[in-house]
């Protein structure tokens, strides 16, 4: 088992650094397979190689991976309010990348309709996986979750199963738990910049 600091590493080299998974799995003494395990499970989706000639292509000339939109309107101004709540409550802070969680359709859509609106996020660099339990259709989950997100199903990561639990949790996970991911360490630090300011105000 891999401890959570060596996760933690594997998602900023390959996400912030853009190192390939050898290169990664070389630099932590540990094997390519269990780069690649750890990045599917933290929702980060494997970079075909024209996707690293892209990515090399964005560094090194500068390209911005999203474009915050300016002069919100009044409703605008609202949805980013709530975006920024929602991260704070829910989204992951640190690892390189923006990354929610929830198991609420409507939190979802509204997180997706912040980051397309207010943070002009490119589709291409957003990655969606269902995360679900033994006694659930995972081919009913994905119709329902590509429905809700409109999220093309090929930047569906492989879904991961969580064995062994059954019954209860249908009650609130009904359609289990879709965790979205947006590799991208600048609109990170933008969201904690945006969450530090209101946390200034308590």
């Amino acid at each position: 088992m891999i401890s959570r600091q060596i996760v933690e590493k594997i998602i900023d080299l390959y996400c912030k650094e853009e190192l390939s998974m050898a290169q990664v799995a070389d630099k932590l003494h540990i094997s390519a397979t269990s780069v690649q395990t750890y990045l599917i499970r933290e929702n980060i989706k494997r970079r075909s190689i024209s996707d690293g000639v892209n990515s090399s292509y964005f560094t090194r000339f500068h390209k911005q991976a999203y474009k915050l939109k300016d002069n919100l309107t009044d409703k605008q101004n609202q949805l980013k309010v709530a975006g920024i709540m929602l991260y704070w409550g829910e989204g992951t802070k640190g690892n390189g990348s923006v990354r929610f969680a929830n198991s609420d359709p409507d939190m979802i859509k509204l997180f997706l309709v912040f980051l397309r609106t207010v943070c002009g996020i490119h589709e291409d660099r957003l990655t969606a996986l269902i995360h679900y339990y033994p006694d659930q259709d995972i081919v009913d989950l994905r119709k329902f979750w590509i429905s809700i997100t409109h999220i093309h199903e090929k930047r569906f990561n492989r879904e991961y199963m969580h064995i062994g639990k059954t019954g209860t949790y249908k009650k609130k996970s009904v359609y289990g738990t879709l965790a979205l991911s947006y590799c991208d360490k600048k609109l990170l630090n933008q969201l904690v910049s945006w969450i530090d300011e209101y946390r200034k105000m308590v």
